[in-house]
């Protein structure tokens, strides 16, 4: 009998329960509504809503009201609705409500919100001691690809000690804050299996530190390589750090507790790429013998198609990092020599120097220099010289030196370019300067090597057996190369001033040091074809530049029709190749007597050079004869 009526009463109960589920779901969408802060405390907290049925709605609706409106406007209701949603966390299902916290993650236009979520998906997260993998892997997922949303930061290209203001700049600190956030959110998963803690079986937490290494790497590629993350502490002992480096200092911490060797880690993710492109080259093959169309698969600084790999500018900034900023690098071996961490590094040296942003190209500035720091002179030789690397980090350095905006960073670019040249033995240096004579069409750097050869001739020439890399038909070879004027007598001598000046010196300085009766450098065998194809071309040069130049000058000093029109005179300034807009009238006539005191010191160098030539050929003729 007694069986029969609790058969007849469940239904009911049922019902019941399931009414009584619905009305407190509704007074709660009501509160929620009317923005009732002490209602929805009194439904949820004080009543304590212990009905799992409703969880996930409830906590659906709870996350859509944690924006950041909501907290700048009902900060009450806002702190409210955050200590409802840790109660339901408390006490709720840890799978079912992860999912709900998930799904409201996804949105990439309200960090409140996904700030706001962190905690809560931590916490039903570590509520899930066991079988956590896929749940974790799904979880930095998502709430990875909220930072990956997050705008590049605008390239201010500021100068020194004005980096600093970086900081106060809302797409940098939005970047830092949302950073910061996330580190929190991961530190307690780093914890579980650092390297720190000697009772941590590192087979049996293998995934999750695959796992969690690999979203750290990737927030150096997305955003941190594109802030300012440089700190000096003997420059800097009294100032504070940036919140930018304190992200990537906690960053590089947590990877130091999840790999032992950062060398053994960045060589298997460039293994893993290199296998994920010759899988892609495959599938093309394949495709094009099919005769489909195809596309290349990975640009160095896209995003990868395979979201199993790490990109390598991730592995360019943590290089960076260890070898130039000093971080992490108790996990990096001092069993390789310079020469092999320069030759391994320089691919990421390449990497930094192709993208426009100033920061990151004053990455790869930086750890070039500490790169060639510990190399000694004359290491690379020749065969050296096979290595593309190595050539194509010169010529990417010269387009720092004559492009970057940063007037710091080129700086830093030409201190570079000499030592990087001086890592090379003599018959190799003589091929580098070959191939920038011969390759290179900026005037200034062009000068600024030939200011380098005059150098090292004069190095050797004070040895007691001097060298012979650099005198004779090198020497002739690559006077040949810098003393042509590109256009003859017609030649913009203003624009190739800058490598004419040198050169001049050059000669200068040979027929002074080294007199025709030694002829050590063999400067004296090609004097006189020197003379005719260069000396003549430029004397001609010469006079068509000044006679130009003093025609416009005296035009605009007189007045002329053509000036008082408001016609401007025929001064075109170009910066490494590109045009700059026009200056005022007001400041032309000073460009143009710029100009003609130029012409005059080309001028008086190639006339004083003939005048020692001929001296000495004179003395010549004369011992010849006596």
């Amino acid at each position: 009998m007694a069986e029969e009526c609790e058969m007849e009463h469940t239904p009911g109960s049922i019902d019941d329960q399931a009414q009584a589920a619905e009305e407190t779901l509704r007074l709660i969408k009501e509160s929620l509504k009317f923005y009732d802060s002490k209602g929805l405390k009194k439904l949820i907290l004080e009543e304590k809503l212990s009905d799992q049925s409703i969880y996930w709605e409830v906590a659906t609706e709870l996350t859509k009201h944690l924006t950041a409106e909501n907290l700048e406007n009902y900060t009450v209701f806002f702190e409210s609705c955050q200590r409802c949603l840790n109660y339901l966390i408390r006490t709720g299902n840890a799978k079912e409500l992860l999912l709900a916290l998930l799904e409201q993650t996804d949105t990439f236009n309200d960090d409140v919100k996904w700030k706001a979520l962190l905690e809560g998906i931590q916490q039903t997260l570590l509520k899930l001691p066991s079988k956590r993998y896929h749940s974790l892997d799904i979880a930095l997922s998502t709430v990875h690809a909220h930072i990956k949303s997050l705008p590049e930061p605008s390239d201010h290209e500021l100068e020194g000690e004005e980096n600093k203001l970086l900081e106060l700049d809302p797409e940098v600190q939005r970047i830092t804050d949302v950073l910061l956030g996330f580190l929190v959110f991961v530190e307690p998963f780093v914890s579980e299996v650092s390297l720190n803690k000697a009772n941590v079986d590192r087979e049996k937490s293998k995934h999750q530190i695959a796992m969690l290494r690999k979203y750290l790497l990737l927030t150096l590629n997305h955003p941190l390589v594109f802030l300012d993350l440089a700190f000096c502490e003997k420059q800097q002992e009294r100032k504070a750090k940036g919140y930018a480096r304190m992200c990537v200092e906690k960053t590089v911490n947590f990877l130091c507790e999840l790999c032992p060797d950062f060398f053994k880690t960045i060589m298997q993710c460039l293994e893993e790429i290199q296998l994920s492109k010759l899988n892609a080259k495959k599938s093309i093959e394949k495709k094009e013998e099919d005769g489909e169309e195809t596309t290349d698969f990975i640009d160095n600084w896209a995003e990868c198609k395979d979201e199993g790999l790490i990109p390598l500018p991730s592995l360019a900034c943590l290089s960076y990092l260890i070898l130039a900023e000093g971080l992490g690098q108790e996990r990096f071996p001092a069993v390789y020599t310079h020469k092999y961490i320069l030759e391994f590094n320089l691919q990421f040296v390449l990497l930094l120097f192709q993208k426009q942003e100033s920061l990151i190209v004053s990455k790869g500035v930086r750890l070039l220099e500490v790169l060639i720091r510990g190399i000694a002179p004359a290491t690379f030789t020749v065969e050296d010289l096979d290595n593309p690397n190595y050539t194509k980090t010169l010529n990417c350095l010269i387009n720092v030196m004559i492009r970057c905006p940063v007037k710091e960073v080129r700086g830093s670019a030409v201190q570079i370019f000499s030592n990087y040249i001086k890592m090379f033995t003599l018959p190799a240096r003589v091929q580098i300067y070959e191939m920038i004579f011969n390759t290179c069409r900026h005037a200034g750097v062009v000068g600024y090597s030939i200011q380098l050869v005059k150098d090292q001739i004069d190095a050797t020439l004070k040895q007691e057996h001097p060298d012979t890399d650099f005198l004779g038909l090198n020497l002739k070879r690559m006077l040949m190369f810098v003393s042509q004027l590109p256009e003859g007598a017609e030649s913009d001598l203003l624009e190739t001033s800058d490598r004419v000046i040198p050169t001049l010196n050059l000669i200068r300085y040979l027929i002074l040091r080294d007199p025709i009766s030694s002829n050590i450098t063999g400067i004296w065998s090609y004097y006189e074809e020197l003379e005719k194809n260069f000396f003549g071309s430029l004397r001609l040069a010469l006079d068509f530049s000044k006679s130009h130049y003093k025609l416009e000058l005296q035009n605009f000093k007189k007045g002329k029709a053509s000036v008082e029109k408001g016609m401007e005179l025929g001064v075109n300034i170009s910066v490494a190749g590109m045009p700059m807009p026009k200056v005022p009238r007001s400041q032309q006539i000073q460009i143009v007597e710029s100009a003609l005191n130029t012409f005059d010191l080309i001028d008086s160098l190639l006339s004083r050079i003939v005048e020692l030539a001929d001296s000495q050929l004179k003395a010549s003729k004369t011992d010849t004869k006596a």
